[in-house]
């Protein structure tokens, strides 16, 4: 199977997976204690994207190496299978807390207990699965640069851009639906996630002339550019929110 169809298969599944969160049915309906969509996210889509990493693995490192390769192979391998650890790591959390959380009656929830829980549900597993999946997302371009690409140059490029399109939009529906007003619990994303494109874009500077031809990269670059313009958003956001709050200040001291 080529990289584009196992990319787009890829896709699908981060789109399902990010829609599946609204499904009232998918909340209410459970298996014993745990519902399915808590089944869905730990046993389902893992077990799927993981066969695709390791499919996609096995055929890239299959073609020669490019003239600059940045990191070794076997490096870039090790991080990102170490990448994907954690991130379903942060998954399982995510998934035993919020489990948890549901059977919390109101008395309950001004415990400690409740408090340690809903910091691994909410700040802690959130960063973590975030931080691991864009971690893997860069180590799966740098393996991707580091070999010759089977796509001449002047390949046609709408699949990889559609699919930059709807990962770039999967990540905002997501991030809405999880922060809203919590941005800065997920600062290590963002500074991660900066540091990583930076990282890529150093990795690709031989070959950004031909960057159709690496067609996760290209779908990666396109996708960060959602992420870039929310990070732009907010940071402006809170530029303007400080010059407010000090225009304010000196009226206030004179009423």
């Amino acid at each position: 199977m080529q990289s584009i169809e196992l990319i787009t298969i890829l896709v699908v599944i981060v789109l399902a997976a990010v829609l599946a969160y609204k499904s009232s049915f998918l909340h209410n309906k459970k298996i014993g204690y745990i519902s399915l969509l808590q089944i869905f996210y730990l046993v389902l889509v893992p077990g799927i994207l993981y066969t695709i990493i390791f499919s996609y693995i096995l055929e890239i490192r299959q073609r020669p190496l490019n003239t600059h390769v940045f990191l070794n192979d076997n490096l870039l391998t090790s991080l990102l299978l170490l990448s994907v650890l954690y991130t379903y790591g942060g998954i399982a959390i995510h998934g035993i807390c919020k489990t948890f959380s549901q059977y919390f009656d109101k008395n309950q929830k001004k415990s400690l207990l409740f408090k340690v829980n809903d910091h691994f549900h909410n700040q802690f597993s959130h960063s973590l699965i975030y931080t691991g999946a864009a971690a893997s997302i860069a180590l799966f371009c740098l393996i991707e640069i580091n070999h010759v690409s089977p796509y001449p140059t002047g390949t046609k490029i709408l699949m990889p851009v559609l699919n930059g399109l709807f990962i770039g939009l999967s990540l905002l529906i997501s991030l809405n639906w999880y922060q809203k007003k919590r941005w800065s619990e997920l600062k290590l994303l963002f500074f991660s996630a900066w540091l990583l494109f930076i990282i890529v874009l150093y990795a690709l500077k031989p070959y950004i002339k031909n960057v159709e031809a690496y067609p996760f990269t290209l779908m990666m670059l396109i996708a960060f550019s959602f992420f870039a313009g929310l990070s732009f958003f907010l940071y402006l956001r809170r530029i303007k929110n400080k010059i407010r709050v000090e225009i304010k200040t000196p009226k206030e001291l004179f009423e």
